[in-house]
């Protein structure tokens, strides 16, 4: 997948976007799904404390019911052991934490939680790392070609485009430190547009 970033438009697929567009299509995600900033605080404080169990249980129940499907929580903490997922998330965390963060090998690792496939897995790394982790559900992959193999790239091409959005002082909803914006928060622009 190519990304084409001129001063007027962001060509991704066959979509171009405005620069300016990324701002109203972030508050458009940011009222439809409700919760974002506050679990992106929860798990950074999950990271702080070594993924406690039962702070990890919650915070998946969260991110399911977050992502609209909350029997998904229900599968993945009767059918693992949570000492079990709970590895799998030091990993991914580690394999993000990384000096070049590895977002495809965390992904690897939370796939391997059963019940966690590609659209879900990607769903709580983008709460774990939002700055390099979008969310590679269904929508996206059906309109941009992305795969699971392909998170990496996809990664990569939302990092561009919020360069490129720094660079033009877009406004991110989001309120991040120095006008920054994050893979996560292209992404969410990029699902709004595609839903429409």
């Amino acid at each position: 997948m190519s990304v084409k970033i001129t001063n007027n438009a962001i060509t991704i697929a066959e979509i171009v976007l405005q620069p300016s567009d990324f701002t109203r299509l972030v508050k458009y995600h940011l009222n439809e799904w409700l919760g974002t900033r506050e679990l992106e605080h929860e798990a950074s404080r999950l990271c702080a404390v070594g993924f406690s169990e039962e702070q990890l249980a919650s915070f998946i129940q969260r991110v399911c019911k977050w992502g609209n499907y909350p029997g998904i929580a229900g599968r993945v903490l009767k059918n693992n052991d949570l000492l079990m997922i709970r590895g799998q998330f030091i990993g991914a965390a580690n394999a993000l934490n990384s000096d070049v963060p590895d977002v495809q090998g965390a992904l690897r690792k939370i796939k391997q939680i059963y019940g966690l496939g590609t659209s879900f897995a990607s769903k709580h790394l983008r709460f774990l790392r939002p700055d390099v982790c979008p969310v590679l559900d269904s929508i996206i992959s059906k309109n941009l070609g992305y795969d699971e193999h392909g998170y990496k790239q996809f990664s990569d091409d939302c990092l561009r485009i919020a360069e490129a959005l720094e660079q033009h002082g877009v406004v991110n909803p989001m309120g991040r430190e120095g006008g920054k914006w994050f893979a996560a928060d292209v992404e969410m622009a990029l699902f709004t547009y595609l839903r429409k």
